[in-house]
């Protein structure tokens, strides 16, 4: 396997001032929407589900017409303003409630963010991962969630705590099984996200003939 720096000549995924403030062109001067945490999902009501999903961006929709959301995505768009978070007793609730809640079940969870934070403000549509590492499956610009398929997906790591060759072979070959790009977005200690290829190769023992039979 081959950890190489990023392409900064792909546009997927290379950063930049117009791409970081794409997300911020679409704020409104909307009220916030009412939202329900419990049993450490976020509910917004059927009225309101089609502003917050933002055409697939965030959530997914229920048989009820409510709108579901994952812990990051609660948490981004508390950041944004754009909803208000209350328990089920009506007792209002912010981003230290969700972040003191979710924190012993998973310790990455603020670095997680970070990550779905990033690419958000890139612009991408970003869906939780699948299991086995990925944290993150990352849809091509334009392309919804539900419609088309994600193009990448993103294994999160924090500066100084490494991988085990057990695991980075294990998302390896989930992406390649997948046929996705296979992305690790390293978190330093400053917070910022840098990205790198993961590639897949074969090694071979020394003398071996490379020519087909």
């Amino acid at each position: 396997m081959n950890l190489s720096d990023p392409d900064e000549s792909n546009p997927q995924m290379t950063p930049g001032l117009a791409e970081q403030k794409e997300e911020d062109a679409d704020e409104t001067e909307e009220e916030p929407s009412e939202m329900i945490f419990e049993n450490l999902k976020g509910y917004v009501n059927r009225s309101d589900a089609d502003r917050i999903s933002q055409q697939g961006f965030y959530g997914a929709r229920l048989d009820d017409g409510r709108l579901e959301l994952e812990p990051i995505e609660i948490l981004h768009l508390l950041e944004r303003k754009r909803i208000t978070l209350s328990l089920p007793d009506g007792t209002r609730i912010g981003a230290p409630y969700i972040v003191k809640t979710l924190l012993p079940e998973d310790p990455n969870l603020w670095v997680k963010y970070l990550v779905f934070r990033d690419l958000r403000s890139r612009g991408y549509a970003v869906r939780q991962g699948f299991g086995g590492g990925i944290g993150f499956r990352v849809y091509a610009r334009g392309d919804k969630p539900g419609v088309a398929t994600a193009k990448q997906l993103i294994y999160v790591m924090k500066e100084g705590n490494p991988i085990s060759l057990h695991d980075l072979n294990m998302v390896t070959d989930a992406a390649v099984a997948a046929r996705k790009n296979l992305l690790f977005a390293l978190v330093d200690q400053n917070g910022e996200v840098n990205y790198y290829k993961v590639a897949q190769t074969k090694l071979r023992k020394i003398g071996e003939n490379t020519n087909d039979e």
